[in-house]
């Protein structure tokens, strides 16, 4: 019964970890929020999301306040929103070939 319960719990900790969908997604909007919101610096920023970079990569667009984040076959695009009180929202998601 022990060895069914741990099963069941690992699987539903496995099951809700950020990193199973899409890394690129949490790091995308991650970094957008820090870097345009809370207006931080980048070695900041990096220190703030190094979890989510071992899965997924990413390239800032200052000019037009975007992330654009790449990991585990998946595209993800953060952009701050046009209010930046409503923050930073993921805008593209799409299947790289890796």
């Amino acid at each position: 019964m022990k060895k069914l319960f741990l099963i069941a719990a690992t699987l539903v900790l496995f099951n809700s970890c950020k990193y199973n969908e899409a890394p690129s997604m949490g790091l995308a909007k991650e970094m957008c929020s820090c870097l345009f919101i809370a207006n931080q610096s980048k070695e900041f920023c990096d220190e703030v999301t190094k979890e989510s970079q071992i899965m997924a990569n990413y390239k800032v667009d200052y000019e037009n306040k975007t992330v654009v984040a790449k990991g585990l076959g998946k595209r993800a695009e953060g952009r701050l929103n046009i209010n930046p009180r409503f923050g930073c929202q993921i805008h593209d998601v799409r299947k790289i070939a890796e």
